[in-house]
């Protein structure tokens, strides 16, 4: 059943890595459309993923956790196929909503139908193994995308998830077993789903048009400011709301809360790398798409190796031990290239070292996060925990490829590194602010009989 589920949430990840190393072919075959508005080829995925993945989660309780995941799979390589066909980059960004959507059914069905069949002494190691297949199809994307997309252009970046998306159709119809939630919650507040998006969208937007438009224009400040409103109201929507989007209730929680403060601040800097890091390799070094694809790999490749030995350290030792190592790795990693990066390539003295700290962080960072959502959480609340956890991950992605685009402006034929080192202090800060949680992520609340405040 592993397997199968696995297999499912597998051609998320890859597709996820894989867009990134696509990117720059995809700039190229649309050239007079501005960097800025391609991101949004990843960031409207992201975000529409983000709103949607809460809803999704009832969903799957209500109707099905495997009829949901076998549609939510189907629906992404169908997606993906309309995404290779794509004339144009509005049928494109038609097809990543489609995408978006079915992924975000497959999220909350893989975690719920794993969550089911371990103890609860197992749902840590679970979620993190889990968490271990999309590291491992992160550490190939890189490679296999830069060898498609140098072959037969970005196209090929999608249609690569259909023999994936038959894969998981047919081990999941054979080995997955239905079951539903037999009291389930209503449908949330369809308002507050909305919201996400409106408020992502704007600071997003916001972001990325700042260098079309300048700072000094008001409808980037405009932007940003009714962006950060309409998310405060969000959240006190979602306080008041009898079935809300987002279950303030469970922040109550203090490692619950502290996790997802860490996936926010993390995610931003680690997906802003994985988008900018490409950029870097074929704008200012001058690599291929191919040759970029595998000088990424060794970034997921030690993420894929370190996350179930982080798996099995925080089931023994709590989710705080190695956080505070992850993030300082990570780090470290952005300081290396800060200090050694210029215009001259050096990947052994250079871009290797930065990446096998920034991925060995990573690989640290993630898995203890994950586990750091589910120590005090009851096991019925789980994928709520999960899809709300989720989104704010798909938001931060979000933010992060929009502050890499609003920092490094226009990357082709820039002097020297351009505005790369700005990217580099970005990963540098959000691995400090990371590491800074680690003596409060894990720690359970306390009961009202035991001693201390």
């Amino acid at each position: 059943m592993f397997i199968a589920v696995a297999a499912c949430s597998f051609q998320n990840s890859l597709s996820l890595s894989i867009t990134n190393v696509a990117f720059p072919s995809l700039r190229n075959d649309f050239p007079a459309i501005s960097q800025s508005t391609l991101s949004w080829v990843l960031n409207l995925y992201t975000i529409v993923a983000a709103a949607t993945l809460i809803i999704s989660g009832v969903l799957v309780e209500r109707l099905g956790r495997k009829r949901m995941l076998l549609a939510g799979t189907a629906g992404f390589a169908l997606a993906s196929v309309l995404c290779a066909a794509a004339p144009n980059v509005s049928v494109l960004l038609v097809g990543r909503i489609v995408q978006a959507t079915s992924s975000a059914l497959v999220t909350p069905a893989s975690v719920a139908l794993i969550v089911r069949e371990f103890p609860d002494s197992h749902r840590p190691t679970a979620v993190a193994s889990w968490a271990a297949i999309g590291s491992v199809a992160a550490s190939i994307g890189p490679t296999v995308g830069g060898v498609l997309v140098d072959w037969g252009g970005w196209r090929w970046a999608f249609l690569i998830n259909l023999p994936g998306g038959i894969l998981g159709l047919i081990l999941a119809a054979i080995f997955v077993r239905e079951s539903k939630d037999p009291e389930p919650r209503p449908l949330p507040d369809l308002l507050g789903a909305l919201l996400i998006v409106l408020s992502v969208s704007l600071v997003v937007g916001g972001l990325v048009q700042s260098r079309n438009w300048g700072w000094n224009d008001t409808r980037v400040p405009l932007s940003i400011t009714i962006g950060i409103s309409l998310a405060v109201a969000l959240v006190i929507r979602s306080m008041r709301h009898t079935s809300p989007i987002l279950d303030t209730e469970l922040f109550a929680h203090r490692s619950f809360a502290l996790a997802n403060v860490g996936t926010f601040i993390f995610g931003i800097g680690f997906f802003a790398v994985f988008f900018g890091y490409v950029l870097f390799l074929t704008d200012i070094w001058h690599y291929s798409t191919r040759s970029a694809g595998f000088l990424m790999t060794p970034l997921a490749i030690c993420g894929a190796v370190l996350a179930p030995i982080s798996g099995r350290v925080v089931r023994r030792h709590g989710p705080g031990l190695l956080l505070l190592p992850g993030g300082l790795l990570v780090a470290a990693g952005g300081l290396w290239l800060i200090v050694g990066a210029d215009s001259t390539p050096d990947v052994g003295g250079v871009w290797l070292p930065a990446l096998v700290l920034v991925g060995s962080g990573a690989g640290l960072v993630w898995p203890c996060l994950f586990a750091g959502l589910v120590i005090d959480i009851p096991r019925e609340r789980y994928a709520v925990a999960t899809g709300i956890n989720q989104t704010i991950q798909r938001t931060s992605t979000a933010l992060g490829v929009a502050l890499a685009v609003t920092l490094l402006g226009t990357t082709r034929g820039a002097i020297g590194i351009g505005n790369f080192r700005r990217l580099f202090i970005l990963s540098t800060v959000c691995g400090l602010a990371t590491a800074a949680l680690a003596p409060f992520v894990g720690m359970r609340n306390r009961s009202p009989g035991e001693d201390g405040f």
